[in-house]
C-alpha cells in the first residue's frame, strides 16, 4: 500500500511540473517524495532547482532542508550539515532541518554538535522518539529507515 501511495504522490508532482515546470513549491516537495523513495540524487536536484527558480521563496528553508535530507541519504554528511544549517538560518523552527542536522552530525561522530542539535530538535519536537521516527517517517526503503534510526541512536535519542 505504501508503495502505491509513493507512486501516486510522485505522479501528482510530475503532473504539476508538466503543467508548470517553474513552480518551485511543486519542484521542492517533489524532491522530498523522491528522497523518501530512495531517489536521493534526483530529489537533491529537484530541491536545488527549486532554489534556483525562486531563491527568495518563503519555502527556501524547506528546499534547503530537502537537499540536506537527500545528502544525508547519500551519506554526504558534511554537505547535509551545511544545508541543514542554511535551512535553520532561514527558519530556526524547521523540525526537518533539525532532524537532519542531528542525524548527520551523529554519523560524522561530531558528538558535541549532535548533542546540541538533538537538544534543539527536542525543543521544537519535544515528543520525538526512536519509535516515532520508525513509525511516522514515510520511508519506502527499510535500509534507509534503519540508516536514519542508527544516526539518532548515535545522537543519544531514546
Amino acid at each position: 500500500m505504501l508503495t502505491k501511495r509513493f507512486d501516486d504522490c510522485l505522479a501528482e508532482f510530475e503532473y504539476a511540473l508538466r503543467l508548470n515546470p517553474s513552480f518551485s513549491p511543486a519542484r521542492g516537495y517533489y524532491g522530498v517524495a523522491l528522497a523518501y523513495c530512495g531517489r536521493w540524487e534526483e530529489g537533491d536536484r529537484a530541491a536545488r532547482y527549486a532554489l534556483r527558480l525562486s531563491p527568495r521563496d518563503p519555502f527556501a528553508a524547506i528546499y534547503y532542508g530537502v537537499a540536506s535530507y537527500c545528502q544525508f541519504v547519500g551519506k554526504n554528511y558534511k554537505e547535509a550539515i551545511d544545508l541543514a544549517r542554511e535551512a535553520l538560518r532561514l527558519r530556526s523552527d524547521f523540525v526537518g532541518a533539525h532532524r537532519v542536522l542531528t542525524a548527520a552530525a551523529a554519523m560524522t561522530e561530531q558528538r558535541e554538535l549532535a548533542s546540541g542539535a538533538l537538544k534543539a530538535l527536542l525543543r521544537v519536537q519535544p515528543n520525538l522518539s526512536l519509535a516515532w521516527l520508525a513509525s511516522e517517517m514515510p520511508f519506502k526503503c527499510e535500509s534507509e529507515r534503519e540508516h536514519y534510526l542508527v544516526a539518532f541512536r548515535r545522537a543519544g535519542l531514546q
